[in-house]
């Protein structure tokens, strides 16, 4: 293409084009665009050779770092950044040179940059007001966690009290109402020590959407292995009700069922969907808890043997501080956290009836 030709066509697009040459100055080729006119000197397109300060003040600095490009063989483009010129007239353009090689010519590109630049403006503009609401957020977070240990606190004291005070009660020589009121007690002081568990859990869960992941897979939480730690854990709760556990893993997954998640959570996540199975499960009933890929993600279900669920409650089950039909459950949290934590670790998580009766609880996570 000729060189003219092409300096006429990026003029039209109000691009200035200027040649390096050999002896170290600058020319223009072809047809500065219009806004050139306020900006460069005028014998600026007639000159042969100018001084880098003879164009534009801010090629002063820009022309060390493309001369050391062009001696390197001017491979791809050197851009410089965002420069704010200013005129004799008081107008303050804004803009951009770029260093390239085309057929052996070394060239520098000019433009002029105020859409741009505006555009620029409003997305570090829309950014500085994203990370001052964030900040906000975490300020407020952080006093509603100052709140919630305070309350929680307020709380755990008396409960440590009348906890205490119930077990010295049970050393004593007492009738048997009087022994099953303090059975009473005691039963009615775990249900607030778990009331207060699921409270720190949820706020936690709430917030763990500021927290990272880490995506190390030696620090992945293998999910069968929490899974069996918790039914291990709630044995003595199925021997009490004479329910049975099983938990069967499909032949395709791998011996270590990493998932993208964090051990903790996914424990308590089991606790809770365990734990509610079993509160609905009859005598001689068995709580089945399965394990089958999909695609790249492992599908796990936890299946009773109760009454199941009516479709009106189960659409509502994840929301906070529901409960099912029976108000058996303890503080509508529980499914809750399951939910906001499934899904801040990009996983899915639902309900449904069984045929022949009992409720299917599922979610799906991203394996590792």
């Amino acid at each position: 293409m000729n060189p003219e030709f092409f300096a006429a066509l990026l003029s039209q697009q109000g691009i200035l084009i200027v040649e390096r040459r050999e002896n170290g100055g600058f020319r223009a080729i072809g047809q500065a665009p219009d806004w050139c006119s306020a900006l460069l000197p005028a014998d600026f397109a007639s000159a042969e050779s100018l001084a880098p300060e003879g164009i534009i003040s801010f090629l002063e600095y820009f022309i060390p770092e493309a001369e050391r490009f062009w001696a390197e063989g001017g491979d791809g483009e050197l851009r410089s950044g965002i420069w704010i010129e200013s005129c004799p007239n008081g107008a303050e353009p804004r803009l951009v040179a770029t260093a390239c090689v085309v057929s052996g010519q070394k060239l520098l590109l000019i433009r002029r940059i105020e859409k741009e630049f505006e555009q620029l403006q409003r997305v570090y503009q829309k950014g500085r007001e994203l990370l001052l609401t964030h900040e906000r957020l975490l300020s407020e977070t952080a006093k509603k966690e100052i709140l919630l240990h305070c309350i929680i606190h307020d709380l755990a004291g008396p409960l440590a009290g009348i906890t205490g005070t119930l077990q010295v009660l049970d050393s004593e020589d007492l009738s048997a109402q009087g022994r099953q009121f303090v059975e009473l007690g005691r039963r009615a002081a775990r249900q607030q020590s778990c009331l207060i568990d699921d409270l720190l859990a949820t706020f936690r869960a709430e917030i763990g959407a500021l927290d990272t992941i880490d995506p190390n897979p030696v620090l992945a939480p293998d999910i069968v292995s929490c899974a069996r730690d918790v039914l291990d854990m709630l044995l003595p709760a199925f021997a009490a009700r004479d329910v049975t556990g099983r938990i069967d893993v499909a032949p395709d997954l791998p011996e270590r069922v990493l998932i993208r998640g964090e051990k903790g959570r996914l424990e308590r996540i089991f606790h809770n969907l365990i734990q509610n199975a079993l509160r609905y499960t009859p005598a001689h009933g068995e709580i089945a808890i399965t394990f089958r890929q999909e695609g790249a993600a492992v599908k796990v279900t936890v299946e009773d043997q109760g009454p199941g669920v009516s479709p009106e409650v189960i659409s509502q089950l994840f929301q906070k501080f529901v409960r099912g039909g029976s108000n058996r459950g303890k503080s509508g949290l529980g499914l809750y956290f399951c939910r906001i934590s499934v899904e801040q670790w990009g996983g899915a998580i639902g309900c449904e009836s069984r045929e022949g009766g009992g409720t299917r609880f599922w979610f799906r996570l991203n394996l590792v």
